[in-house]
């Protein structure tokens, strides 16, 4: 009977133990929980000082004239850009045939439709862009067309 409560004894010191281990295991811990937080830049990529949309005016376009249209490009960051041209009545096929726009004063380099221009930004600068267009003279007439000719520019920038 003697064994049998030093085995009992045994047993109820050792779960006292585990507990007291246990409880001085909770006592000594301790959780800490924190946050981090971040600043967003706002990024601006803007074209003639506009986030959305603008209009430039070619000018009086017939026969026998050029000209260009400028505009800059502008970033708060470092970014490039690229310019996709859709041409409106302008170019092979269209009610005026002659006429085109290049991406050279010297009318080297045609732009069609899909044609881009594409550049570079240094960050808190800005880009001038020159789009040049020529209509020389055909060897055929050209009839009267109401038809305005024009050009669309997408402009898409991408942080560098």
């Amino acid at each position: 009977m003697k064994s049998k409560n030093v085995l009992y004894a045994g047993i109820a010191i050792l779960v006292l133990g585990i507990g007291f281990a246990v409880g001085t295991y909770a006592y000594y811990t301790n959780t800490i929980t924190g946050t981090a937080t971040g600043t967003v830049l706002t990024w601006t990529c803007t074209a003639d000082g506009q986030t959305a949309s603008f209009t430039k005016s070619m000018g009086a376009v017939y026969p026998g004239t050029s000209g260009s249209v400028s505009f800059a490009i502008a970033s708060n960051i470092a970014a490039q850009y690229t310019i996709t041209f859709a041409l409106t009545n302008m170019g092979s096929g269209s009610n005026h045939p002659n006429l085109n726009i290049y991406k050279d004063s010297g009318h080297a380099t045609v732009i069609n439709n899909g044609g881009t221009i594409t550049g570079n930004v240094a960050a808190g600068g800005s880009s001038t862009v020159n789009v040049y267009h020529y209509w020389p003279y055909g060897t055929a007439s050209e009839t009267y067309n109401s038809s305005a000719p024009s050009y669309t520019m997408t402009i898409e920038c991408r942080q560098v």
